[in-house]
């Protein structure tokens, strides 16, 4: 017999949320003498998302009579939980992974349910090229909710008031930014992984060379990192942005940060501090050099959804994941706090409701009409990778070590890191 309509999960929810707001839901719709399945889901999310997330949840226990276990948590932190869990066996049947993640966890391709053979999962709502990024070997292991790309946002008001366009080109960037120093405003933000992307997008448009192969293998020389490395620190010398770890988004508010790079799913904080400051937002171009070799920007998926393979009720993880991607319910529950659905029925939902508007959506077009967007190797995300190419920034801005030394340095102990 079912108790309760979600049971408690550890470190994430109380007893006292649980009672307060499931118990209701408890009462109504589920007798003592039912037989229910009961599956378990793993995601992360801010406060607003899980309620969201919880709220369609409940929806779908109701209509199917099925129990979900929720197990959620915010981003930081969740990832050495799901190494722990995937690693001893414990994972939920349902799971949110980052897109790294995924392939570090399925590199195998023996770690997750088989979802084309998944009884009550429609995938003919899904373009095939977006399924793309949750094959191996093959075997479609996940499917993306949405897709992300990095981007360019500016308060258009304020670099209308200095006469400046949101720039096309690197050289127009700079040029911006001497027009804002003077006020001690900044172009951009930049965090310390957009310090990394920013730069091998920067290499490739000059160079025409990848940081990874189409294997996902890293394949960066002395002379690609040098490149890098400079252009990193021309940035931080000539105050387009200040350094990865002073990056605050609250900068944007204050009037000290003009633009931002983020990505197109997380934008919506943006849209909110524009409506307070009642000023106006504009998507910029990705940005290049005049006469680029190579594009240098990327797509990747927002997240993706797998089945363990152990599972013990695929028909209903089946059932749970198609609610999660194709729901009209669980679609207006979310709204965009999870960007725009890859599915053609979640977003058709959305779009009846009108639900699709803002910066966020903004970004998301502008993603899908740019034809010269690559899929992002998961490796480019590797936070080892990351940490090791700030390291080396960090060292050469403070004149700790010669551009060159610093490469090699850095180099050594990324081609050690496993991908």
């Amino acid at each position: 017999m079912v108790k309760h309509f979600f049971r408690r999960t550890a470190a994430v929810m109380t007893a006292a949320a649980v009672t307060a707001g499931l118990c209701s839901c408890h009462e109504r719709f589920i007798k003592d003498t039912d037989e229910r399945v009961e599956i378990s889901f793993s995601w992360w999310g801010t406060d607003d998302r899980n309620e969201r997330t919880l709220e369609g949840l409940r929806k779908f226990s109701a209509e199917k009579g099925i129990t979900v276990r929720p197990e959620y948590s915010e981003f930081s932190g969740f990832k050495s939980k799901m190494d722990t869990q995937i690693y001893s066996g414990t994972e939920a049947d349902v799971m949110q992974l980052n897109y790294d993640w995924f392939y570090q966890y399925g590199r195998k391709g023996e770690e997750f349910y088989d979802l084309s053979t998944l009884k009550g999962l429609d995938l003919s709502t899904y373009p095939e090229s977006s399924l793309v990024c949750g094959r191996i070997d093959g075997t479609l292991q996940a499917i993306p909710y949405g897709f992300n790309s990095l981007t360019f946002i500016y308060n258009k008001t304020l670099l209308d008031s200095y006469g400046i366009a949101p720039p096309a080109t690197w050289d127009e960037l700079f040029e911006a930014e001497t027009a804002l120093r003077r006020d001690g405003v900044s172009i951009l933000g930049l965090t310390d992984k957009c310090f990394w992307l920013v730069s091998c997008a920067y290499l490739e448009q000059t160079t025409g060379h990848r940081a990874f192969d189409e294997d996902g293998n890293l394949q960066l020389k002395t002379d690609d990192m040098v490149v890098m490395l400079d252009f990193s620190r021309k940035l931080i010398k000539e105050k387009v942005t200040g350094l990865g770890r002073e990056y605050d988004r609250r900068d944007f508010s204050m009037l000290r940060m003009a633009g931002t790079v983020s990505w197109a799913s997380d934008s919506g904080y943006f849209d909110e501090t524009a409506r307070d400051l009642k000023m106006e937002l504009a998507v910029g171009p990705y940005i290049t050099t005049e006469d680029y070799v190579g594009y240098g920007w990327y797509e990747k998926p927002t997240g993706l959804y797998a089945v363990r393979k152990d599972t013990k009720n695929p028909d209903e993880s089946g059932e749970l994941l198609d609610y999660l991607v194709n729901s009209p319910d669980m679609a207006s529950s979310l709204g965009m706090s999870k960007g725009v659905p890859v599915s053609r029925a979640a977003e058709e939902a959305l779009e009846a409701r009108g639900m699709l508007d803002g910066v966020e959506y903004e970004a998301n077009r502008k993603m899908k009409s740019e034809g010269r967007l690559k899929t992002m190797s998961p490796a480019m995300e590797n936070s080892e990778l990351i940490d090791i190419y700030i390291d080396a920034l960090n060292s050469v801005y403070y004149n700790s070590y010669t551009v060159t030394t610093a490469a090699n340095t850095a180099l050594e102990k990324m081609y050690q890191v496993k991908l």
